[in-house]
Parts: structure tokens; sequence; C-alpha cells
């Protein structure tokens, strides 16, 4: 999904400024091309320039870019949205479940928020396949039940399917990582 741009350019010292003073115009204006050294910012969601001091007059400048590119109808997280790399999405959900499951030992319900961002996280994980795709539909009816018990405010309910939650889960990454 993530996408990488990468430059390298030899450069005058004068050369190298404009480049910096154009990256810097075009940043302060919101603009979005340095259509001449063929970068545009706006596929990008961070960039980084580095340039090497030569001993002579001719400057070493690196550019490199990572983007996202911007999902079709076929892509997991639907159209017209940014996606997000599975990994950053289940390391989200590793640290809302871990949240969850410390609530409940301490015989709390989980927050409203952190209980909505982890099954809604959970919903844009099932839609990737390739990462363990037979074990998604008993997710998701695990998920359904979180969802049920939290609503209805039941903590011992709650408390079991979280449990429930931690078995799924272990069963899946025992098979797949």
């Amino acid at each position: 999904m993530a996408s990488k741009l990468k430059h390298n350019w030899l450069l005058s010292r004068a050369e190298a400024a404009d480049l910096l003073r154009k990256l810097a115009d075009t940043l302060e204006q919101e603009s979005d091309e340095l259509g001449e050294y063929g970068i545009s910012l706006a596929e990008l969601v961070k960039f980084k320039v580095k340039v090497d001091l030569g001993q002579d007059d001719a400057l070493e400048v690196k550019f490199t870019g990572k983007g996202l590119k911007v999902c079709g109808a076929e892509d997991p997280c639907g159209s017209g949205v940014v996606c997000e790399s599975y990994s950053k999405l289940k390391k989200r959900m590793q640290i809302y479940f871990k949240a969850i499951r410390e609530s409940v030992a301490r015989g709390e319900m989980p927050s409203r928020e952190i209980v909505s961002v982890f099954l809604s996280d959970s919903e844009k994980m099932i839609s990737y396949h390739g990462y363990g795709d037979d074990f998604y539909p008993a997710y998701a009816e695990i998920c359904e039940r979180l969802r049920t018990s939290f609503d209805h405010e039941d903590q011992a309910a709650t408390a079991a399917v979280v449990e429930e939650l931690a078995q799924a889960k272990k069963s899946c990454h025992d098979r797949y990582k």
C-alpha cells in the first residue's frame, strides 16, 4: 500500500539552495508540486531531504518520500479513502485490546471509545485478505457478541467474550504469524 519515492541529485550549492527554497515555498503556500524536480507532495505522507556536503562544490541531495495510495473499490478499506497498512492497524488493535483486557481484569467495563475503536478496527481487519481469512467469520461473530454484551452493560458476559477473543487471537496468530 505504501509507495516510496527516491531522488538523488548532484547539485551545485546554489542549485541545492534553490531546491530547498522551492520546497519551503511549496510547503508554506500549501501547494503540492515541485514539478521541475519530479515531486508531488500531495502523494506523500512524509519525506526527508538529506544533503551530503562534499569536499568540492558539488553536493549530493537525496530526497526520499513515503506515501499511501488512495483505495479503489476493490481495495479493503473502501473507495476514496487513504489505505492503512495491515501492520499499523494490528498494532493499534493490540493497544486497544490490551486496554480492554486490563479493564476486565480490574472488574470494570472498558471505555465506550476503546471498545468502539477496537470493533471498528476489527471490521477493517477482516476485510484484508490473506491474513487468516478462515478465522474471520468466527472472529466477526465473537466481535458482535462483544458489542452486544457491552451495549447491555453485562460485565460478566463482556469478560467472557473478551477471553474468547483472546483465545481466537492466539489460535489465529499461532497459525499465521
